[in-house]
């Protein structure tokens, strides 16, 4: 693997690619691995929407450093001229980004045939090829939309492994990884719930409890928000544990309730993806309708544009 986009874009063993100019190039040219790449595309990536008179001429010359620096020595990399742009001509395996949307497929396949364990060692694999946020750095739209696609991809990979954690009694494991990923995302309310799910199903009801209210303090005071029904949800089980909890020899062993835990977790499971997936989308058409208005007022012009229109909320930040 040698081009490397999960993170800040870079070609490994290669001294020669330097100067962030170069860099957004071969992230343009790694992210669309075997297909062409226009010149406007690239001069786009480079400098948005500001591009100089010669921003043509100066990604051509770059182009051409690249093809030198690249195509020579036992390593070398086929760069070709293609149409109006350049390709990037290897194995995709040479992409780290392909070598984790592969991993992912395989996981699932996994997953399809009853292979949880393997499915819990490969979503690790794919996860471990990460070094930072995808294409980190990079501010041209198509890079940062492509960013976008991969670092949700990767959420999606994170909630599948630990929910498989889950569902194998790996609890000590989803516990540590749910921690760190509250952390890093302290307002994401799919980390949350299930860090709440994995803490009672290893009984550790007053831990869960300081988890949901350390996500709502966290809300309240960074965002001005208050937890969905996902999390909402969770609180709810919080407490019908803590007044249920009655530990003692009748009550059986601690394996044996959390098997049982385990049975009730699978058969909720889909539904409270669900919540937290409606939720998403809600807080999606909030956006575009805000974003709708200010397009409104601004067309009106704007002498007429009052601050109350500063002041509309704005969703996505709560989000």
């Amino acid at each position: 693997m040698r081009f490397r986009i999960l993170g800040a874009p870079c070609v490994e063993n290669t001294a020669g690619v330097t100067g962030r100019r170069a860099t957004v190039l071969v992230a343009m040219l790694a992210a669309n691995v075997n297909k062409s790449v226009s010149v406007d595309r690239m001069v786009d990536a480079v400098w948005d929407e500001r591009p100089p008179a010669t921003a043509r001429e100066q990604v051509q010359n770059c182009m051409s450093m690249l093809r030198r620096v690249l195509g020579g020595g036992a390593d070398a990399v086929d760069i070709s001229r293609s149409g109006r742009g350049y390709q990037l001509n290897v194995d995709p395996g040479e992409i780290d980004a392909h070598c984790f949307e592969r991993d992912l497929r395989t996981a699932a396949e996994h997953l399809a045939a009853g292979r949880a364990e393997s499915a819990v060692a490969t979503y690790r694999d794919s996860l471990a090829l990460w070094r930072g946020p995808a294409l980190e750095g990079m501010d041209g739209v198509e890079l940062r939309a492509c960013a976008h696609r991969l670092d949700e991809l990767r959420a999606a990979a994170t909630e599948r492994l630990i929910e498989t954690q889950i569902e194998l009694g790996r609890l000590d494991e989803a516990v540590a990884d749910l921690r760190c990923q509250t952390r890093l995302h302290p307002a994401d309310e799919r980390y949350l719930v299930l860090l709440v799910d994995a803490l009672l199903l290893s009984h550790r009801y007053p831990e869960a409890l300081a988890a949901y209210r350390a996500f709502a303090t966290g809300l309240a005071e960074d965002f001005g928000s208050r937890p969905g029904p996902a999390a909402r949800g969770a609180e709810r089980r919080i407490q019908k544990a803590l007044a249920s909890d009655t530990p003692s020899p009748a009550s059986g062993s601690r394996r044996g309730r959390i098997d049982t835990d385990l049975s009730a977790f699978a058969s909720m499971q889909p539904h409270v993806n669900n919540v937290v997936s409606h939720e998403s989308e809600l807080v999606r058409h909030l956006e575009e309708a805000m974003s709708h208005i200010r397009a409104a007022y601004s067309l009106i012009g704007t002498g007429h544009r009052s601050a109350a229109v500063e002041r509309l909320p704005r969703p996505g930040r709560a989000a």
